[in-house]
């Protein structure tokens, strides 16, 4: 099992339903096409669960860094539209 580390300090086990629900609201959000997002999100959780396996945990800050750097040169829009999301919902 996969735990991921929280930035209050909790752990939780590792759900890639969070990730892909980000994901997706920032890809639909950038005008990508469904069959586009599907295969992005299929992509990038599959290395993240690689990852994180590694060592058997992750942090939070760690999981969003690893999908910003690997969308930054593909798909920098996705990025752009998670970074505004956060800066208008996120403290």
């Amino acid at each position: 099992m996969v735990v991921v580390v929280k930035k209050s300090g909790g752990n939780e086990a590792f759900d890639g339903e969070k990730i892909i629900k980000s994901i997706e609201k920032a890809a639909i959000d950038a005008g990508y096409s469904l069959d586009r997002i599907k295969n992005i999100i299929d992509e990038t959780i599959k290395d993240i669960t690689e990852e994180a396996g590694k060592s058997g945990e992750i942090d939070t800050d760690a999981i969003r860094d690893s999908i910003f750097n690997r969308f930054e040169k593909n798909e920098s829009s996705i990025v752009k539209s998670w970074k505004n999301f956060d800066a208008k919902y996120k403290p």
